[in-house]
């Protein structure tokens, strides 16, 4: 069940919620099964430009240094993005997780509730078990 103290927002609420609180990030995790990838999608629009809603996408495999990234605005953001439920970044974590350009398994243990530093766990494979069980019954799903 997702946290109860963290509003989640639709993909269209969350780019309406950022126009209305400019420099605010929304935060929308995709982390599927079996849980050894995971994607971050963060909206936001400067405090400048009320209209300029901007998307932005990190992706990779846990325990990996590299990774994707890249870009977009309301006319090509993919399906995927819209598909996810957002969190404000300031009720995550410690209210200003550092998430672009981390490794997956740091931003997991960043942003979900109850997930412990990857260190505490024997193996890489106990982490992601723990991650993904955690994700699972925090972050809310569709």
């Amino acid at each position: 069940m997702a946290d109860k103290n963290i509003k989640f927002l639709s993909f269209n609420e969350a780019v309406t919620a950022a126009k209305n609180e400019p420099g605010m990030e929304f935060i929308g995790l995709r982390y599927v099964p079996p849980f050894t990838r995971l994607d971050v999608y963060v909206i936001d629009v400067g405090p400048d430009e009320s209209d300029d809603v901007r998307i932005q996408f990190e992706g990779g495999e846990l325990f990996d240094i590299g990774g994707e990234e890249d870009f977009y605005d309301l006319a090509d953001v993919p399906d995927e993005a819209r598909a996810l439920f957002y969190a404000r970044k300031s009720d995550l974590g410690n209210g200003d997780a550092h998430v672009m350009g981390m490794t997956s398994e740091y931003v997991l243990q960043e942003l979900v509730s109850g997930l412990s530093k990857e260190a505490t766990y024997k193996s890489k494979a106990e982490f992601i078990q723990a991650a993904g069980a955690q994700f699972l019954s925090f972050w809310r799903h569709s």
